[in-house]
């Protein structure tokens, strides 16, 4: 015969097993694959939206795909694909991918931070074939010092953001291929179209080390910020070469701390050694696509060989896409072979 405390002591262990168990088949029965692609959401409040909310409570292989949103909020987000902090949904959309969307904010608040792709938090994510049109902070790759090994940020389109890109407290964050515009003056905005910086939200201090800048197109109309790196830091690992800047009012800038440089200034920092200041003469300033092939960019390998098609289009279909052919090309659109 078992005693009182024998039989509590036996009760305990049989609870705290059936619970071990539950855990385990519930991380195994709520792991699942999500596809959301074709639907079109308009918000037309001004205020705060938290946007379309990716659920992140278990973990799920997410493909967001050939979406389109419109909204005007004057903060919160326009797709919600992460995380602000620390915390137990982190990591649950690792390898999330992203592509063939269309974001569009019309909202009137000069001061608004609305955040378009948001990924905070999670790990090797694919952003790709996305247009996004005046969104505020466009793509935004954040986290506690996390690491990717796999995913970028690539072959998209971004016109009229404050910022078009924020690595925040994250590292090895790659930025391939993508075509960057600016209206904007620098009294409407002091970030660079590429926003480099360490997390200090929640108490942390953790640098954004190993972004890697290739074969980017950008263009500003007046002379706000190309690539601002905040902290000498953030330096660690950094690379930016073979890219197209251009800047309609004078030389493409740069930003270093407090410091603003000249593309001949960058350059010798060892910046974009092979970068040139080129005019991509656009065939116009909504799809900029370039009027003839831009062969100046390094070889990415075929991961990342196939860009959007000259005569891409966005829809509730995947837009075009173009393999890279002979000289690996610069910007988001690819020429196929002549």
């Amino acid at each position: 015969m078992f005693s009182n405390f024998e039989k509590i002591f036996f009760l305990q262990i049989g609870y705290i097993a059936i619970i071990v168990l539950l855990t385990l088949n519930s991380c195994t029965a709520f792991t699942q694959k999500t596809l959301i692609e074709g639907d079109t959401i308009t918000n037309n409040k001004a205020g705060a939206w938290l946007g379309v909310d990716i659920s992140r409570y278990v973990p799920t292989t997410l493909i967001y795909r050939n979406n389109s949103i419109t909204s005007m909020n004057s903060e919160g987000y326009m797709l919600q694909g992460g995380d602000e902090r620390p915390g137990f949904r982190n990591n649950n959309l690792d390898n999330e991918s992203i592509t063939g969307n269309q974001l569009t904010w019309n909202g009137k608040d000069s001061a608004s931070f609305t955040h378009g792709i948001f990924t905070g938090y999670n790990l090797n994510v694919i952003i790709k074939y996305n247009y996004l049109k005046n969104v505020p902070m466009g793509i935004v790759r954040k986290s506690n010092g996390m690491t990717n090994t796999s995913g970028a940020v690539a072959y998209n389109i971004v016109i009229d953001s404050k910022v078009a890109v924020v690595v925040k407290g994250m590292n090895d964050v790659d930025i391939f291929n993508n075509t960057f515009y600016s209206m904007k003056t620098p009294s409407q905005t002091w970030r660079g179209l590429v926003d480099i910086y360490s997390n200090t939200d929640h108490g942390l201090n953790v640098p954004s080390k190993g972004a890697k800048v290739f074969n980017n197109i950008f263009y500003t109309k007046h002379q706000v910020l190309n690539i601002h790196v905040y902290e000498d830091v953030c330096l660690s690992g950094f690379e930016s070469d073979y890219n197209i800047f251009w800047c309609e009012d004078g030389e493409p800038l740069f930003k270093i701390h407090n410091s603003v440089k000249t593309f001949k200034e960058w350059q010798a920092l060892g910046y974009d050694k092979h970068s040139l200041v080129l005019n991509p003469i656009f065939k116009n300033f909504t799809s900029l696509v370039p009027a003839s092939r831009l062969d100046f960019g390094t070889n990415l390998g075929s991961k990342w060989q196939s860009g959007l098609s000259i005569n891409a289009t966005w829809g509730k279909a995947s837009p075009d896409t173009t393999n890279q052919n002979g000289k690996w090309q610069v910007g988001a659109y690819i020429y196929k072979e002549n």
